[in-house]
């Protein structure tokens, strides 16, 4: 296993700075489900790669998407370990397709939804992670001109952040804080907030998610106005 050398910011989360990496630069392949989905909640694969980066400096992302194909991540999987990715993180498009991920022994991550056989798992509490007809952006603004009652917000950025700071801590051969045993898979688990109207800045602003300028711009800017939405 590398050992990749890792930056101060994730001293708290995984282990102390380390040596550089042995025989090459540690690859983690991201396969995710179905990229161009709006809908998805599991990743960001921008705040992932981002977050791989700034914690372990000699560490790489290779980035597959499925398209929704399960066939095309099985086929992904498999390229992923035949280009020798030394950690798996995968939103599955079919978990039982995946069952058998871990051939050569390649440590897996699973996000959003548990595979079989996974070493790790970050997702939520309540389930898999639901999904919605559009954005969060798109969502919170229908729910502002009264088209929508509320939504479901999935912490997507803590999420991709967790999964990616447990990458590295497997990486590096070192323990992430915070973990629980869930039927025998150390798993990270986060809670989905029900949002309304009342709730949108205290949930959605309050945690970065989107500005006051995302909601209340254009055709919303009325409705903002009449809500004392600010």
């Amino acid at each position: 296993m590398f050992r990749a050398r890792l930056l101060p910011l994730v001293l708290v989360v995984v282990a102390p700075l380390l040596s550089g990496c042995i025989g090459g630069e540690p690859t983690v392949a991201l396969l995710v489900a179905d990229g161009s989905d709006a809908s998805s909640r599991a990743v960001d694969a921008d705040v992932f790669t981002e977050r791989v980066e700034a914690t372990c400096d000699e560490c790489r992302v290779v980035t597959y998407d499925a398209e929704g194909d399960a066939a095309t991540q099985k086929s992904q999987a498999r390229q992923a370990e035949a280009s020798s990715a030394d950690v798996i993180v995968v939103v599955p498009v079919d978990p039982d397709d995946l069952a058998s991920l871990t051939g050569r022994g390649v440590p897996v991550v699973a996000l959003g939804t548990s595979v079989p056989g996974s070493d790790r798992f970050v997702g939520l509490a309540g389930g898999e992670v639901p999904t919605l007809s559009g954005s969060d952006l798109d969502t919170a603004r229908a729910i502002i001109l009264g088209e929508e009652r509320s939504m479901t917000f999935v912490p997507t950025h803590a999420m991709s952040e967790q999964s990616a700071d447990v990458a590295v801590g497997l990486l590096a051969d070192t323990p992430v804080d915070g973990g629980e045993d869930v039927d025998g898979v150390t798993s990270w688990l986060f809670e989905d907030q029900e949002v309304t109207v009342d709730t949108l800045t205290s949930v959605l602003v309050s945690q970065g998610v989107l500005t006051l300028d995302d909601l209340c711009s254009g055709e919303t800017a009325k409705a903002c106005a009449r809500l004392g939405l600010k």
